[in-house]
């Protein structure tokens, strides 16, 4: 099995769901060799009781494959099941929950308007930052624009630049998973977002 459980590739999974943290503090482990079971991969990283993450379809053990988002990019690892409580998942949510604007905290935010068949996702990304946080001489652009087909509680954006996007909607976050060619150099939509307000 898999046991690779980072930042950069969670989005790319599928299965998500939301946890709540039970325990008083919920331990991130590393995914190297013979990980997250061995007591040497535990980090210094934890979540506290009433914490929101997104989890995905894997588990190791006693372990699942967890995110938490948060403003320095989001924390990825190994935490173990029995700390969580696993919220069931609306498969037929309202129109009006993929609505708003949303932001994976880091380089990219979209928003969602309109309903149905008009549903429509509009959205920049950036590398290395966002243009009023870089330094660089040049920075790389994405852009997305257009409807999107929502099934459930998953979407799918594609458009003639051969952009293409998954989208899963859980109670309080977006995911999005790109085919990394939405813009230049490094860009991507990849992430996992909360909403902007």
């Amino acid at each position: 099995q898999d046991s690779t459980c980072r930042n950069g590739f969670f989005p790319d999974g599928e299965g998500f769901r939301q946890a709540q943290v039970t325990a008083k503090r919920a331990f991130f482990y590393e995914d190297g060799n013979g990980c997250p079971t061995a007591q040497a991969c535990r980090t210094r990283s934890f979540v506290i009781e009433g914490d929101q993450l997104v989890i995905d379809g894997r588990q190791l053990g006693a372990f699942v494959c967890a995110f938490y988002p948060n403003d320095v990019g989001g924390t990825a690892g190994w935490v173990q099941l029995a700390d969580l409580r696993v919220r069931p998942t609306d498969t037929e949510p309202a129109a009006s929950r993929w609505q708003g604007a949303w932001t994976d905290k880091g380089s990219a935010d979209v928003a969602i308007s309109g309903a149905g068949n008009r549903t429509v996702i509009t959205g920049n990304a950036f590398w290395p930052a966002r243009p009023e946080e870089n330094e660089w001489v040049t920075i790389h652009i994405g852009e997305v624009d257009g409807p999107i087909a929502i099934t459930g509680h998953r979407a799918t954006y594609g458009d003639d630049n051969d952009c293409q996007l998954e989208l899963t909607l859980l109670a309080d976050f977006l995911l999005i998973s790109d085919n990394r060619r939405c813009g230049g150099m490094n860009v991507t939509f990849s992430g996992v977002y909360v909403r902007a307000d």
